[in-house]
């Protein structure tokens, strides 16, 4: 079973980039912001329109139908605040990617919401602070 854990672009620290070495484990990103190769990148962002300006025909391989909101968009919408549209585009893309795990340097809109996150989406958040829980959290998946 592939371990797929979201990574946002600031939290991509020397540390939480050796986790690839970890078995099984797959490192996933947003595939417009912030390219990393060091990541996978998502094959389903979410909730991507015409207006955003970081979209061109380099990303033609992702298909327009795979970049819908999941089910549960609105809902992470009310836990991280509506004004805080790209955090919820990252955390629905990682849901959407079946990730089991999101590490993200944004403590006051996510890190600090992850509990309920959490009973929401069924994903474990961490700031890459924490890489010893990350790393019992990969072992206990």
């Amino acid at each position: 079973m592939k371990i797929k854990i979201y990574c946002e672009a600031g939290a991509m620290t020397t540390e939480v980039r050796n986790l690839k070495t970890l078995k099984n484990v797959e490192l996933i990103g947003f595939p417009f912001e912030s390219k990393n190769r060091r990541v996978f990148t998502a094959s389903q962002p979410s909730e991507l329109t015409s207006d955003n300006d970081f979209v061109t025909v380099d990303n033609a391989n992702i298909r327009i139908s795979d970049t819908d909101k999941s089910e549960k968009f609105d809902k992470i919408a009310k836990i991280i605040g509506e004004n805080h549209y790209n955090d919820v585009r990252h955390i629905d893309t990682a849901y959407k990617e079946n990730c089991l795990i999101f590490i993200s340097p944004d403590k006051g809109d996510i890190i600090d919401k992850a509990i309920e996150l959490e009973k929401l989406t069924g994903i474990k958040f961490f700031h890459p602070s924490n890489i010893e829980e990350i790393k019992r959290a990969v072992q206990n998946i």
